[in-house]
């Protein structure tokens, strides 16, 4: 039986042999394409091509395209597991021809594969065309020895390919096996006819051909394309099931051995009617692990949040085999053994991952367990069966469930969830936020003053910090703030995490100090005060802030040496997910799963302090977006840059697109000193740090501190370390002796209250009211009074600046008969409070202290009655 390796390897070896290309698969993360959550077809990477907005630079490729769906148009997240087909990941193998070979060769060549190197038997298979595709029909004919019974006709809907309502499209020629009628899971449905395209697992799809020839216009007609394309997809994960007489891609070695893990820890075996769990489990970590290697992180938006759901619903499953702890991240090192030989991206992103997943599914675990009870109290209150949609929003809102989480629930229970309430719920939650987003320009078109023709904005500050121009308009608003528009301006506009530049317009008659700057569309809005005189339309000297800018310069350069620091330091996945770059301090958000040790921070430290020392040239160019990333450039996920990119390379050491302003010299930060490490949300570490004179500054309130440390302990600053190791060693000593006076006179009052006890019918009893100060004193009394204690039961009401504790041990003797946790749950009730813990020993607390004297007289009673 050939292993699935071996068959993607096959297909490649195959087509290499036909003068194609290997062409490693794109990421699952699309960087250019804005239409896309995710990977989802082979062609995506080719798109550009097709699109006649890339030259074509190969004439044949071959490839195995990662893909993902599960969100979007293609989404078969709730199918996955239901079946043994449908996944979140796949592969799709695939042979291209870009303006070269044409339907002949694609047929002949798959054919071949099929029939000659994989031995799959010629009178199962089928082929497929399009209803008026003689052409296609008449070469399968020629081309394949094919029983011809076995081509037919199909329409639109199954053999014409189209990318979208508009664009290249063409006929397709899909080739189908015949399983046998033991694989027709629908043999007993009434009136079913098992045949292709009849929606019967008995003839499934292989290969898809597709024959890119036309261009689909607006008004719906069909236009010759300049060049011909054929675009192939082979379900890998399909064609492996078939390869090695599976009844499931779930049954192949693809999967196998992850459900087999799974089957391990769980102690669950699998079968497959009872193996939904699994399933679920064992494809949505595929899809976790190479959409993580590939820069996706979980969140609550776009895609991100898809892969939460994708996370959270393997987690659930899992909790139908009884896991009740993260369990997820050891499945990570199967799948990267199984897939990293091909995907070698993969390859030292283990710990990444496994930390990743982790985290995440620590985090769920912590609110599924509330949503859970909340879900059931929603369940309780129903008068019908649909649970309505602001209550399914609570729980996605309030408690992390994704809605589809929500609807398994409903489904094991026999409810049904309003969608479109919940769609409406959501819908206004998007409108708060934008209400409540901190930039609106509330001014509409009427206030503003012309002064000018008002043309967009021209922005100079890279290379001029102080002009003479004309302002185009301004307008002026509640409590003297002006805006002013100018024709060109020195002044960034606050963008891409930089603060926007300060500083002054001004002319003979009048001054308006500017203290923000925005962009609105294609014009830059400097927001100010009027310090004197009135706005006219003559010629104005627009005035940067030289040290700020300089400031907020340093910061930003030093942002970038510390983004590449900590990658190589903490791992290539370690990406940007937002800053803050301010004349003052720099704030960095990246993408790791713990804290950063005291060792991995200095180790940053000097990695981007040795780069400014260095000295480097810091060289702004303007470049083709290819070019630059070819080149090594990093972009950021997420952001959207044109064709037409900016630059920043500090000589050796980084490239990033960057439209911020910087210094032209690294030498010029001075000293980068990090203040703070810090989570800023789940998978998220900050990092703040300064730099400049305000570094500088830092050092000197530090050695200010020590020289006052230094006086207080009357020790000159290089003995300050030995002298407060003495003294601490002191007062360790002291707080041992004190410790040791405690628990004797904590012993004395054990010996004291053991004389005092009460003899009642079957045990006796201690009723003690004290003070201890300090709770831990309290329990380690408590500790004390058990050991010593038998066939006794002593109640403690601890009383201490008006803070009631009820305390209870029983001796071991006693149990289960007396229980100390129900003993002070009983008390802290009678008390206007609560508790409980250990049958041994239990702590509660009590808020009517008026009280206390009357329960204190009914504790044999109340003891009783339990």
């Amino acid at each position: 039986m050939l292993s699935s390796k071996e068959i993607r390897q096959q297909f490649i070896d195959f087509f290499l042999s036909k003068d194609h290309i290997f062409i490693p698969s794109s990421s699952v993360i699309p960087e250019d394409d804005p239409t896309l959550l995710f990977a989802n077809a082979g062609m995506n990477q080719f798109k550009s091509i097709f699109l006649g907005q890339k030259e074509i630079t190969i004439k044949r490729a071959v490839n195995s395209q990662k893909c993902i769906r599960a969100g979007g148009k293609h989404n078969d997240l709730e199918t996955v597991g239901k079946d043994g087909y449908h996944h979140t990941f796949f592969e799709m193998l695939g042979n291209w021809s870009f303006g070269d070979y044409y339907k002949k060769e694609a047929i002949s060549w798959a054919w071949e594969l099929l029939t000659e190197i994989w031995n799959i038997p010629k009178d199962k298979l089928y082929a497929t065309v399009y209803l008026t595709d003689t052409e296609a029909f008449e070469l399968w004919k020629q081309e394949t020895d094919i029983d011809p019974t076995h081509i037919s006709y199909f329409e639109d809907k199954d053999n014409f390919w189209e990318m979208g309502e508009t664009g290249p499209c063409g006929p397709c020629s899909e080739i189908h096996i015949d399983r046998g009628i033991e694989h027709c899971t629908m043999q007993n449905v009434q009136g079913h006819i098992c045949q292709i395209n009849g929606n019967c697992s008995r003839f499934i799809e292989l290969w898809n051909l597709v024959f890119i020839q036309y261009n689909r216009e607006a008004d719906n007609t069909l236009t010759p394309l300049k060049n011909k394309f054929v675009d192939t997809g082979a379900g890998f994960e399909r064609l492996t099931q078939v390869l090695q007489d599976k009844n499931s891609n779930y049954e192949t070695d693809l999967f196998m051995p992850i459900i087999n893990r799974i089957e391990e820890l769980s102690g669950v075996q699998y079968t497959i009617e009872q193996g939904m769990p699994h399933r679920v489990i064992a494809d949505h970590i595929r899809c976790l692990c190479f959409a993580l290697s590939d820069g996706g992180f979980p969140s609550n938006e776009g895609r991100g949040y898809v892969l939460r759901r994708i996370l959270r619903r393997a987690a659930r499953y899992g909790r139908l085999l009884g896991f009740a702890e993260p369990f997820l991240h050891l499945l990570v090192p199967i799948v990267i053994e199984q897939m990293a030989h091909h995907f070698r991206e993969l390859s030292g992103k283990e710990d990444y991952i496994k930390m990743v997943i982790k985290a995440e599914e620590e985090r769920f675990n912590r609110t599924l367990d509330t949503g859970l009870e909340k879900f059931n109290e929603i369940t309780k209150k129903l008068a019908g069966d649909i649970i309505s949609g602001s209550d399914a929003f609570t729980l996605y809102d309030t408690y992390g469930f994704p809605l589809d989480l929500t609807a398994i629930l409903a489904e094991e229970k026999g409810l049904k969830i309003d969608y479109q309430g919940f769609d409406k719920e959501m819908q206004e939650q998007k409108d708060r936020a934008r209400k409540a987003s901190k930039f609106t320009l509330q001014t509409s078109n009427e206030d503003w003053i012309e002064l000018a023709e008002n043309h967009p904005t021209e922005f100079v500050g890279y290379t001029e910090t102080k002009i003479k121009t004309n302002i185009q308009c301004y307008a002026v608003q509640e409590k003297g703030l002006i805006l002013i528009q100018l024709a060109e301006t020195p002044f960034y506009a606050e963008s891409g995490g930089q603060v926007s530049d300060t500083g002054r317009i001004y002319n003979d008659g009048f001054e308006v100090v500017i203290n923000n700057v925005r962009k609105q569309d294609d014009k830059i809005v400097h927001y100010g005060k009027l310090i004197r005189g009135t706005i006219n339309s003559e010629p104005v000297t627009a005035e940067v802030s030289i040290e700020r800018r300089k400031c907020t310069a340093r910061n930003h350069t030093a942002t970038h040496l510390l983004h590449r620091a900590l990658r190589e330091v903490l791992g290539e996945h370690t990406v940007q997910k937002g800053s803050l770059v301010h004349p003052d301090y720099l704030r960095f958000d990246f993408a790791h799963f713990k804290a950063l040790t005291f060792e991995e921070i200095r180790k940053v430290e000097d990695i981007v302090n040795n780069a400014i020392l260095d000295n480097r040239k810091v060289i702004t160019t303007i470049q083709n977006i290819e070019e630059a990333k070819n080149e090594g450039a990093i972009a950021l996920f997420g952001e959207k840059y044109n064709n037409i990119v900016r630059v920043v390379c500090v000589e050796d050491f980084s490239k990033e697109l960057c439209g911020g302003t910087h210094i032209s010299f690294t030498g010029e930060i001075g000293l980068f000193k990090i203040t703070s490490e810090s989570s800023s949300a789940a998978g998220i570490r900050r990092i703040e740090a300064i730099t400049g004179t305000t570094s500088l500054k830092w050092v000197q309130d530090l050695q200010d501190k020590l020289n006052h440390l230094a006086t207080m302990l009357n020790t000159p600053i290089k003995k300050l370390e030995n002298k407060l190791d003495a003294t601490l060693e002191q007062i360790n000593s002291l707080e041992k002796e004190i410790k040791e006076l405690k628990n004797k006179e904590g012993e004395k009052l054990v010996l004291e209250l053991l004389s005092k006890a009460r003899t009642q019918e079957n045990y006796s009893l201690i009723i003690e009211q004290t003070s201890f100060a300090n709770p831990d004193e309290l329990k380690q009394f408590a500790e004390q009074l058990k050991s010593n204690m038998k066939s006794t039961i002593a109640v403690i009401f601890n009383l201490y600046q008006n803070k009631l504790n009820i305390l209870c041990v029983v001796s071991s003797d006693l149990i289960p008969k007396y229980n100390a946790g129900k003993i002070v749950a009983i008390l802290a009730s009678e008390l206007n409070g609560k508790g409980g813990g250990r049958a041994d020993l239990a702590m509660a607390g009590g808020k009517d202290t008026a009280k206390l004297s009357l329960v204190k007289e009914k504790v044999p009673e109340l003891i009783s009655s339990i």
